[in-house]
């Protein structure tokens, strides 16, 4: 409860700094254009590269002000194969469980360049994890796996815009992962239910932000 206590309090601090640094640089973008860009209220985006690595991403993003976004998202864990070989190693004793997902929330604000049709965006995002799967299968070893763990995020990137309200990001997503509870319980045999192992670890946790998306609004 400490560390997820932490990681909300970092989430805020990075959020309000950069709310910040987005309206001070805001006012020296709006010098530079003779019009104000009105980004739209609301849009979702799609990174299925990260199929690659960790699951893909749904994103939400939706206006605080100006340019800041409140950002909601999924991530489908178990579709990863990057994912998928650290539970598995691709092995046939083990199994990834598809229940095995992640779901956070975060900040995105948006620098927008002196062409008006392509922008920066910067943010912080937290997400909590779950997984869980089997090992050592059809063996008196056989046990099962959980894992809760939360994660912190920083997020830059560029985005391209396109017409009929189409854009792209291209980005990095580099971050830090705090087990909460990962220990294994052994499923058969006459050990079944008694503790396997504790498999609980902190880790650097990094991801490609490739996604494509639309404005539901057409705002600029």
């Amino acid at each position: 409860m400490k560390r997820i206590a932490l990681l909300i309090l970092i989430l805020l601090f990075v959020a309000q700094s950069q709310l910040s640094f987005s309206q001070h640089m805001g006012g020296k973008m709006r010098g530079m254009n003779k019009k104000q860009v009105f980004m739209p209220s609301l849009s979702i985006n799609f990174n299925l590269l990260n199929v690659a690595l960790y699951g893909p991403i749904v994103q939400m993003e939706i206006k605080l002000v100006e340019k800041s976004f409140l950002v909601p998202f999924v991530r489908y864990s178990y579709a990863g194969l990057l994912s998928t070989y650290q539970w598995t190693n691709f092995d046939d004793d083990s199994q990834y469980n598809p229940s095995s997902i992640a779901a956070g929330i975060g900040y995105k604000g948006f620098l927008v360049l002196s062409n008006r049709k392509h922008f920066i965006y910067y943010g912080a995002f937290g997400e909590f994890i779950h997984e869980k799967g089997l090992h050592n299968m059809n063996s008196d070893d056989e046990y099962r796996q959980t894992r809760l763990a939360t994660a912190i995020y920083g997020n830059m990137g560029y985005r391209w815009n396109f017409n009929r309200n189409f854009y792209l990001n291209l980005g990095i997503m580099p971050g830090f992962a705090f087990d909460v509870k990962n220990e294994g319980i052994y499923n058969t045999g006459a050990s079944e239910g008694l503790p396997y192992d504790d498999f609980k670890k902190n880790q650097f946790i990094g991801m490609i932000d490739f996604s494509f998306g639309w404005y539901l609004k057409r705002g600029y």
